[in-house]
C-alpha cells in the first residue's frame, strides 16, 4: 500500500494555464484546488476509480498505463506542465486505465463541478482544454499505432519515426515498456538499424536517421 501524498497549501504561481486569471478568479480556483506532491512509484489513481477531479501536472513526469493478469501496457507518458485524464473527468466516467508517478511529481486536483462552473464563466479556460484534449488524442493515436504494429522492428522503427528524442530522455528499459518489448530486443532492433546504415546513435546527440526512406519500410 503506497503512503498517502503530502498535501501543500495551493499556489498557482507555475500554473501557466491560470496565468491570466483576475485575482478573484484565483481565488476561487485556491477555494476548489488541492496541491498534491507524489514520490516516484506513487499511485495518482487507478483505473476504475471514481473521476471526480481535474488532475494537473504541474511538475514532474507520470505514467498512464492497464494492468492484466500477463501484463502491463503503458499507454503514455506525460511531462509537467500536462493536463491528465481529463476525458474521464469531463465525461464523469470511471478512470479507463492508472496513473503512477515516474518521479517525484506535483498535481493540482480540482474538483470538477467547480471548475465547470468556473470554465462556463471564461471562455480561455475552455479553449486550453480543447486544446489539450486535441494533443491527447494525437499521442493516442501515436501510441495505438505502435503497438499495432506487425513486429518488434516495426515498434522500434515508428517510436524513432515518431519522437526520437525519448532516446536521450529515456533510459532502454523505460523505452522497451513504452513500446511493449523487451530491452533485449530492443537492443538488438537499434543494432540492426545501425548496421544497415539507417541510423547512428551516440551517447551526446542520440539518434540520427541516414536513411528516412529505409526507415519508413521497417515501420511496416
Amino acid at each position: 500500500m503506497n503512503p498517502s501524498p503530502a498535501i501543500n497549501p495551493l499556489s498557482l504561481d507555475k500554473v501557466t494555464l491560470f496565468s491570466h486569471l483576475s485575482p478573484p478568479q484565483r481565488r476561487q480556483i485556491e477555494q476548489i484546488g488541492i496541491m498534491r506532491h507524489y514520490g516516484e512509484g506513487e499511485i495518482v489513481f487507478y483505473e476504475g476509480e471514481t473521476s471526480d477531479y481535474f488532475h494537473f501536472l504541474i511538475e514532474g513526469e507520470v505514467s498512464i498505463f492497464k494492468s492484466t493478469a500477463s501484463e502491463t501496457m503503458q499507454i503514455h507518458r506525460f511531462r509537467a506542465p500536462s493536463l491528465i485524464a481529463e476525458v474521464a473527468t469531463l465525461k464523469q466516467i470511471p478512470y479507463p486505465a492508472s496513473c503512477e508517478a515516474l518521479q517525484k511529481s506535483s498535481i493540482l486536483k480540482i474538483a470538477r463541478d467547480p471548475f465547470l462552473k468556473l470554465i462556463q464563466s471564461d471562455p480561455s479556460l475552455s479553449i486550453a482544454i480543447i486544446s489539450s484534449l486535441t494533443q491527447k488524442i494525437g499521442a493516442l493515436e501515436n501510441s495505438l499505432q505502435r503497438h499495432s504494429a506487425p513486429n518488434a522492428m516495426a515498434k522500434v522503427a515508428r517510436l524513432i519515426r515518431d519522437d526520437r528524442a525519448i532516446f536521450q530522455r529515456l533510459k532502454g528499459i523505460e523505452i522497451a515498456r513504452h513500446i511493449g518489448i523487451t530491452p533485449e530486443t530492443l537492443s538488438r532492433m537499434i543494432k540492426k538499424l545501425k548496421s544497415d546504415g539507417v541510423i547512428a546513435l551516440t551517447r551526446a546527440e542520440g539518434i540520427t536517421l541516414l536513411l528516412p526512406d529505409e526507415l519508413n519500410r521497417n515501420c511496416g
